[in-house]
């Protein structure tokens, strides 16, 4: 089974060395269903979800303010922020979890832009992790 992608790459692009990241991930079971655990899985682990319009969850984490006052000093603090998009697909549940290269580069500088993508790569491998654990993943794909 192969893991269709979008024809735009929205907030996170395709990948680069820059930080920017994408994980597009197969999952058993309808698209509540998947959103509801998506949604408990990020918040147990400290980021605020939002549902947004048309099938996405915002996900952040951290302070804009103390991130805007003390850049990459922010420490466990400073803000962040990435989409899960989830749509009925082929087999299960379509999850794209994406994050672009400026990611933490504005408030962060180059140490902001290097927290970023490790935080997000660590939350997309975790991800990856647990719905392999309870026999969800079907396939996953990244890119970035």
């Amino acid at each position: 089974m192969s893991v269709p992608t979008r024809g735009g790459q929205g907030a996170g692009g395709t990948g680069s060395a820059c930080g920017a990241g994408r994980a597009l991930l197969v999952v058993r079971g309808d698209v509540d269903e998947v959103r509801a655990r998506l949604a408990a899985f990020v918040a147990e682990r400290g980021w605020r979800v939002t549902d947004e319009p048309g099938e996405e969850l915002l996900l952040e984490r951290g302070s804009r303010g103390r991130t805007i006052v003390l850049g990459s000093l922010a420490g466990r603090a400073f803000y962040l922020s990435a989409r899960i998009g989830t749509r009925a697909g082929e087999g299960g549940t379509l999850v794209e979890h994406r994050w672009g290269a400026g990611a933490g580069l504005v408030l962060g500088g180059t140490l902001g832009r290097a927290r970023a993508a490790r935080a997000h790569a660590e939350l997309s491998q975790a991800l990856e992790s647990a719905l392999r654990e309870q026999g969800l993943l079907v396939q996953v794909r990244r890119e970035g």
